[in-house]
């Protein structure tokens, strides 16, 4: 493929017929997509290798690796590859998705991002990485709402509403911002407050009076709101509209935040508050999801929706919220835009409802799941709340603020309707009807997890001989340690979690000896420290740590393939219900790995 996909450029046939290579690609590779690199040396993966790959891939150092296995075009081998080992790589290659942005020129039908003055306000309390998103990301939305000719923006999983600011205050859009944990709002509606006052203070300076300020002085409406994929059109809209009349109320108000309360910030994190504080977003919370779920309620008889058209918007929407924002746009005659950038797609509902039956079908007969177990049914460990008794919306990407929440992701907190029975009924892979009608479409949590690894990114690393990757190999040596003393630690996601944070506490780790290194780990899992083991396995296999390296990215070639497959039936999905869409990387995928753009018009 070459440049970004264009549903108006390629035929039906052309794009079913793509997908159905990236599928047929994907699952003769199941082996290796199934394959976690922390059991390399516990399963010897290296073994699943054909023998001829082994030979030629031996002992490779990480710059090595990066040249002859990742680069686009091997340049130089210490032999001559098998063509089996070429054929996977240029396949590999040939199926992936270019990942880098467009040209300058072709850039340009999506305006310029120059904001002058206003650079300082939307940048409060935003990471480098946030900042090059929704610059790029605004900047689109912007130019895709004037060639729709609307003015309203709905941005979903906005989180402490960095992206809906810029949009409301840079470029003078009306913004409703949706999001699911109340304390994020009540941050971000402390931040519009910032920005209100700072170009009011600007506005005064050079003598403008404040009551002529205009309609970039007029801050995102916010409301409270979570969303699963069962929700329908006009759910959606009770919330929306109902969100506008209440901000309308609030701003008659001398409280222009509305029922968001003022809290205080740590200025390093912005997501830090003292127990008072979260005691008033919790209420804040409540009182908003009240208001939500009547207004839901009694949409049809309390509430006449409005016919303002809007774009849908959403960056970095996480699981189920992607393919739940598209349904929407598809079946919502207001919706005449999408701007959205997925990422996360193997906590998607139907990921780990695959992956639990592919679990149950490999028990003995009279064998069942133990409980709490990786798949369990009853266990829901994770970060995000749910609000009974109705969920609206699936949980958003949490922002570089928020990497706590990432971390205690656990796949059993993907909590939906299809929990309960077991069948996802509206997943969010496959979406369209000609991607499901083909013979292996159910891929699981594996595959989808390696779809969301950060190719560029790694790459880099290989090219520069990071010190730190040594730790890959620490790591998997540890593996065999734990499972010796605690199997039952590696089979839940919470003891996974528990694993990462305890080897996240070690520091400089690359730097002490792998013995030092395991007794500090087994320490913090309150596992008792074998010396003599961590040395046997320091000298048996830490020095194969290459080829863990080497494996690793012969697998991680797969990634941006079974992310391709995962977008173009979302592709195919839209033009399945005759909406044409286009695939765009707007981000350095350096620096933001998930760099798809999917933009869609009605006609």
């Amino acid at each position: 493929m070459s440049g970004y996909m264009d549903t108006t450029r390629i035929p039906n046939q052309q794009l079913q017929e793509y997908a159905r290579q990236l599928l047929v690609f994907i699952n003769e590779y199941e082996w290796l997509t199934h394959a976690y690199v922390v059991e390399f040396f516990k399963k010897n993966h290296w073994s699943n290798l054909p023998v001829k790959w082994q030979q030629c891939l031996l002992g490779l150092t990480p710059p090595e690796i990066a040249e002859s296995v990742m680069d686009d075009v091997t340049t130089k081998t210490r032999c001559v590859w098998p063509l089996s080992l070429l054929a996977y790589k240029a396949t590999a290659k040939a199926l992936s998705i270019p990942r880098y942005p467009l040209p300058e020129e072709e850039q340009e039908q999506f305006g310029n991002s120059d904001m002058g003055d206003l650079t300082y306000c939307y940048r409060l309390h935003v990471k480098p990485k946030k900042r090059h998103e929704i610059d790029n990301l605004a900047r689109v939305i912007n130019s895709t709402c004037s060639e729709t000719g609307t003015r309203r923006v709905v941005d979903v999983g906005s989180g402490q509403g960095h992206l809906s600011r810029l949009l409301s205050f840079g470029y003078g859009l009306s913004v409703t911002s949706i999001e699911a944990v109340g304390c994020h709002i009540t941050g971000a509606a402390k931040f519009d407050r910032k920005v209100q006052e700072f170009i009011e203070k600007k506005k005064r300076k050079i003598g403008e009076p404040s009551d002529t300020l205009g309609s970039h002085t007029v801050p995102p409406e916010h409301v409270v709101c979570t969303v699963n994929p069962q929700i329908t059109v006009e759910e959606f809209l009770s919330v929306i509209n109902t969100s506008c009349k209440q901000n309308e109320m609030d701003n008659t108000t001398s409280n222009p935040g509305g029922e968001c309360k003022d809290v205080k910030m740590d200025a390093a994190s912005s997501n830090k508050l003292t127990d008072e504080e979260q005691s008033s977003c919790s209420k804040s919370t409540v009182s908003n999801l009240q208001r939500d779920k009547m207004s839901c309620d009694g949409a049809s008889s309390k509430l006449k929706l409005e016919d303002s058209s809007f774009l849908l918007a959403g960056l970095h929407t996480c699981a189920d919220l992607g393919p739940t924002m598209l349904r929407v746009f598809a079946q919502c005659q207001s919706a005449h835009a999408l701007a959205s950038v997925p990422c996360c797609y193997m906590k998607m509902t139907c990921a780990v409802e695959n992956s639990k039956a592919k679990c149950k079908a490999q028990l003995e007969p009279g064998d069942s799941l133990q409980t709490g177990g990786l798949f369990a049914d009853d266990v829901n460990i994770g970060k995000f709340e749910s609000y009974p008794p109705r969920k609206l919306f699936a949980t958003n990407e949490p922002s570089a603020g928020d990497a706590k929440a990432d971390r205690e992701f656990d796949a059993e907190s993907v909590d939906s309707p299809s929990n309960s029975g077991g069948v996802c009924s509206k997943p969010g892979f496959p979406m369209s009807k000609w991607v499901k009608g083909q013979k292996g479409c159910d891929v699981d949590f594996e595959p989808l997890e390696l779809g969301c690894h950060s190719f560029d990114v790694y790459h880099n690393r290989l090219k520069e001989n990071d010190p730190n990757l040594i730790i890959q190999g620490y790591r998997a040596l540890l593996e065999i340690l734990i499972q010796k003393q605690c199997p039952s630690l590696i089979q839940k996601h919470a003891g996974l979690r528990l694993i990462k944070r305890a080897l996240g506490k070690i520091k400089k780790g690359h730097e002490i000896p792998f013995e030092d290194y395991a007794a500090a780990a087994l320490k913090k899992l309150n596992l008792e420290d074998d010396h003599e083991a961590s040395c046997e396995l320091r000298d048996s296999l830490l020095p194969q740590w290459c080829n863990l390296i080497t494996f690793n990215c012969v697998r991680q070639l797969l990634g941006p393939v079974v992310e391709a497959l995962v977008l173009v039936d979302r592709m195919l999905f839209l033009l399945e219900q005759g909406i044409d869409s286009r695939l765009v990387p707007i981000f350095d995928p350096r620096v933001s790995p998930r760099n798809f753009v999917l933009l869609a018009t009605k006609r």
